[in-house]
């Protein structure tokens, strides 16, 4: 392969959707990736996919239909690390779920780099992020982005192709997993709540508001070790199925 001006420019199409899916998905779109890192991986994937893909160099009457469709490849990178990172964020939610409900909600002033993020949020994102690893997941999403290209050559992707429900199918399975895996903590902390409520009615004298903080951390991590198991079958199941609907999604 000779690199001409054409050659440059695919490159560059190339470079625009790896570009577009890296910043999204988990573990290299993270923000503890240096940015040198992550253009150098950027860099080397994009080399790889046009030296050892089957993409033909393209030729581009003007220069407006050359941004048009690097335009086309970065929305069809950032839609494929949107749908990947659905999961993540909803194990993420469930962690807040679970931490607020639990009183780990004001942890985070221990965690002044990560305002935003409670203990059993990122305790469930790294969680899921190890089973993504365990299941051999970045390989298979990186060989599923080769793939595409033979589905959708670069410049040629057009977001309304996309069917919505199918899309939205996405987000609905990856929420509704993470109300599943908070359910048993919401449903725990609710009656211990309304029993909180019946002693302070009954008993005056007992300071609940003392009392009852650590024993709804007491009572909430002991039922979330209870129920791991159950938690780990479901994550486990629904990244396997995720992964494999991704990689239909992407041609592979």
């Amino acid at each position: 392969m000779t690199l001409d001006i054409n050659t440059l420019l695919t490159l560059f199409l190339v470079y625009m959707r790896v570009f577009g899916f890296l910043m999204l998905i988990p573990i290299f779109g993270r923000e503890f990736m240096p940015p040198t890192f992550k253009f150098f991986l950027v860099t080397a994937v994009s080399f790889s996919l046009l030296l050892y893909s089957d993409i033909k160099p393209l030729e581009f009457p003007t220069t407006g239909h050359f941004f048009i469709g690097a335009a086309k490849e970065f929305i069809f990178g950032f839609v494929a690390g949107l749908i990947l990172r659905f999961i993540f964020d909803a194990m993420q939610i469930a962690g807040e779920l679970v931490s607020v409900n639990i009183g780990l909600g004001l942890a985070t002033v221990f965690f002044p780099q990560q305002p935003q993020t409670t203990v059993m949020a990122l305790i469930f994102s790294l969680f899921t992020t190890l089973l993504f690893i365990s299941f051999a997941g970045p390989e298979i999403t990186f060989m599923a982005l080769s793939r595409s290209f033979e589905k959708f050559p670069p410049g040629t992707f057009d977001l309304y192709i996309i069917n919505p429900e199918f899309f939205l199918k996405f987000f609905y399975e990856s929420f509704i997993l993470a109300f599943k895996v908070s359910l048993p903590v919401i449903a725990s902390m609710l009656i211990f709540n309304i029993i909180l409520a019946l002693v302070n009615r009954f008993i005056p004298q007992i300071n609940v508001f003392i009392v009852g903080l650590p024993a709804q951390l007491f009572v909430g991590m002991v039922i979330l070790i209870v129920v791991f198991p159950v938690i780990y079958l479901l994550i486990s199941s629904h990244v396997r199925k995720y992964i494999i609907n991704f990689v239909n999604f992407l041609g592979g």
